[in-house]
């Protein structure tokens, strides 16, 4: 027989038509076999529709004699992982602030945002201003050393009093000056009434968001859109948080600059009266003249002005590790006005965290020591939860309270200031009795549940629930495998009433087999 399986004609005359008669014959055979089994499928197939049609014409008829449909489920054994997902944002746990050592030039300061490597310059000065407050170290410690020879010929102590007398003269006429600009900024044109109205007036329009994204909530059934919604309610509230975090800043500000202000006042009298007193003392004009210097020259030194030159290599400040200017509060050209004037914020980013707020739901979920799966741009990184914060800050009549999530494996793609998603697992169970979390509901005594006993007849049962995912929850007790849960509420579900239960499993596997192909078998020919 060849390849195609063929017949293999005789070349003899004598037998070539009892070959092709053979041959007619069994391609007959093949085709009526064909036709038998095709003519099978189509009766199988038309059964089935007819059953299904049959099934659900019943359902129908039962629903219009005994009740409302309503769909049923059961209790099933399936692993539960419980997650509280929460966003934050990237902050260092890092931070230095660094102070000017004496009224100096600034020759060039890094933007706010460069990532600097540690020993590169963030801050450079003025070379000749730098060597003008070098220089004016120097003249302070030869005041000292003359301060120290008249005290061979006069009384040192008293010297010495009356220097740090005028000291605080100076100190605290530059903090009087300071709380009074803080006070005028204030008080300027009411800015800081002008500063509450506004922050009032964008609650408000905050708090109309969060309530039309919480109505869109309640009409939206697609996960996805809840999620996005709900996303939404967290940057108002976010909003919220932080613009009444600024106008309380603002306030404590204002209140302790206006304290501070009586408070300096008077111990400027109370200073010059001291060193009125002392200089009635003294009668040495040389050493009066070099207490003076001593004097205008505390602001510069600072106490510690000398020890804070040093800290600057060849008029530089360096970084002292890997990180990123958080903070710019000079710039180009600029003299700064007084020693200890802020200068720089520099950041790490090989020590960072997440600032997340906790919402009462999920404060008792989470712990110090939790793992937490951290994604920022995409990307995956490792954490746990490093600090709980003991007290809740209520913003828009929501409590939360704040924690910190320390990222344990960063790395240079990390942006501070920048979102991140956190996923907190909480508990876990391989193996547990569970139900889709829809079916449960919840009143005053409780979680609850419908069910529909061999009667039809809705019961209510109280139910003690475990951990839940977003699809299921764990049942302590209750319901066991038995029972028929309603697994989607409606009006029709009270209790007592009478309705047709509609098992979802059952429902499924039939439209499964509504939807699945046929295959037909191939006839080979022999």
């Amino acid at each position: 027989m060849s390849k195609n399986n063929t017949p293999q004609l005789s070349l003899d005359r004598e037998d070539l038509d009892a070959q092709l008669e053979a041959a007619a014959q069994k391609r007959k055979k093949a085709k009526r076999k064909k036709i038998i089994i095709r003519i099978i499928v189509i009766a199988i197939i038309l059964f089935v529709f007819l059953l299904i049609g049959g099934v659900i014409i019943g359902i129908i008829a039962s629903k219009k004699a005994m009740g409302q449909m309503v769909n049923v489920t059961h209790t099933s054994m399936e692993e539960i992982t419980q997650e509280v997902k929460i966003s934050g944002n990237v902050q260092s746990d890092n931070v230095q602030h660094f102070y000017s050592p004496a009224p100096i030039k600034v020759k060039s300061v890094t933007p706010v945002g460069t990532f600097v490597k540690k020993g590169d310059p963030i801050v450079v000065f003025d070379e000749e201003s730098y060597e003008v407050a070098l220089r004016e170290v120097e003249l302070s410690d030869k005041i000292a050393e003359n301060s120290n020879s008249s005290q061979a010929v006069s009384d040192g102590q008293l010297w010495s009093k009356l220097a740090e007398a005028k000291a605080d003269v100076q100190k605290y006429e530059e903090e009087i000056k300071k709380n009074q600009e803080k006070v005028d900024y204030y008080e300027k044109d009411d800015a800081l009434t002008k500063f509450a109205t506004n922050v009032e007036i964008q609650t408000n329009l905050c708090n109309i968001e969060i309530t039309k994204y919480q109505g869109l909530i309640a009409l939206e059934s697609e996960p996805n859109k809840i999620a996005e919604y709900q996303k939404k309610i967290q940057e108002q509230k976010d909003i919220i948080t932080n613009i009444n975090r600024s106008l309380g800043d603002s306030q404590t500000d204002y209140s302790k600059n206006k304290s501070d202000l009586e408070s300096n006042k008077m111990k400027l009298e109370s200073a010059k009266s001291t060193v009125e007193a002392y200089q009635k003392q003294l009668g040495n004009s040389y050493d009066r003249e070099n207490i003076q210097l001593q004097g205008e020259l505390s602001t510069l030194k600072s106490g510690n002005a000398y020890e804070e030159l040093q800290k600057f290599k060849d008029g530089c400040l360096l970084a002292p590790f890997d990180g990123i200017v958080t903070g710019v509060y000079v710039s180009e050209g600029m003299t700064t006005s007084l020693t200890g004037t802020e200068m720089i914020e520099f950041s790490s980013i090989d020590d960072v965290s997440v600032a997340v707020s906790v919402s009462k739901k999920d404060l008792s979920k989470i712990k110090e020591g939790q793992k937490v799966k951290i994604t920022i741009l995409d990307k995956d990184y490792e954490g746990e939860i490093s600090r709980i914060a003991r007290i809740a800050i209520s913003a828009s009549g929501q409590a939360s309270v704040s924690a910190v999530i320390k990222i344990n494996n960063p790395d240079d793609d990390i942006y501070l200031g920048i979102e991140a998603k956190n996923v907190i697992v909480t508990a876990h169970e391989d193996s547990c009795m569970t139900i889709p979390s829809e079916a449960i509901n919840v009143d005053s005594n409780g979680y609850f549940v419908f069910v529909v006993n061999e009667q039809n007849i809705v019961e209510k049962k109280s139910i003690t629930i475990g951990i839940s995912s977003e699809e299921r929850t764990q049942i302590i007790e209750g319901i066991d495998e038995n029972d028929r849960v309603v697994s989607y509420v409606t009006s029709a579900v009270i209790e007592g009433a009478t309705v047709v239960p509609v098992d979802e499993e059952q429902m499924n596997s039939i439209l499964g087999g509504l939807t699945g192909e046929t295959t037909e078998e191939s006839v080979s020919e022999e």
